[in-house]
């Protein structure tokens, strides 16, 4: 397993990741289909192929594109989908990670980082919205990853097509290769449009999926503080 290494231009306690670690991290062990192809079209040819594909789309459901409510909307949804909802879909956006030593003794005491991350992406079933919560804990194991990494990692592999449990497996993957531990646990909670806005129609559905490895899995009062702390956001 490659370390960590302190970074030259940081003096004290920050650390920096390797390209090859950092890689692996924006690929994990659970890929979405994503094609190896995808950067032979730069991002200016994929939204304007989009743009007049989501036009003809426009077209075959009645709409009229010469009223100035619609005329741009082929072109906003294309820009939307390349640059902004599906940007996770390109491993070169994903974000740069950092950390400090851990001087503070977590693993010795076996003490968890809790985090709640708020989330959305899209299913890739219907392209309809799915959005919620990322509850993440770690024990740390020599460094601690900066707070507002967990959320940019989130959000790296929520902006792209998914389905929950890959979701889920990819977030916990890719923190236990960043961290060098196993012990990560991740739990998402979440409500899909696809089945709130069609199908059942159900508005109150939601879906929880778990990911818990090392200790959180075997050791059940770190197990049931991880929950716990779940249960204590969630009703706040």
């Amino acid at each position: 397993m490659t370390k960590l290494k302190m970074h030259p231009s940081d003096p004290g306690h920050h650390l920096k990741l390797s390209h090859d670690l950092l890689h692996k991290a924006a690929l994990t062990n659970y890929p979405s289909p994503i094609r190896p192809d995808i950067h032979e079209l730069s991002d200016d040819d994929k939204i304007s192929r989009i743009a007049d594909h989501f036009k003809e789309i426009m077209l075959t459901l009645g709409l009229d594109l010469t009223d100035p409510s619609l005329a741009r909307t082929p072109y906003r949804v294309a820009k939307m989908y390349v640059a902004e909802i599906f940007s996770g879909l390109d491993v070169e956006n994903f974000p740069q990670i950092s950390f400090i030593e851990d001087n503070f003794q977590h693993q010795q005491r076996s003490n968890m980082v809790f985090v709640k991350v708020n989330f959305h992406s899209f299913c890739e079933h219907h392209f309809v919205p799915m959005s919620g919560t990322a509850y993440i804990a770690y024990i740390p194991n020599e460094k601690l990853i900066g707070l507002s990494k967990i959320p940019r990692i989130v959000r790296f592999f929520s902006q792209r097509p998914q389905v929950q449990e890959r979701l889920n497996a990819q977030i916990a993957d890719s923190l236990a290769l960043l961290l060098e531990t196993e012990n990560v646990a991740v739990s998402l909670i979440a409500r899909h449009f696809c089945v709130i806005a069609r199908g059942i129609e159900d508005n109150e559905s939601h879906t929880i999926t778990n990911v818990l490895r090392g200790d959180f899995d075997v050791k059940d009062t770190l197990r049931r503080e991880f929950f716990e702390g779940i249960n204590r956001e969630h009703c706040n």
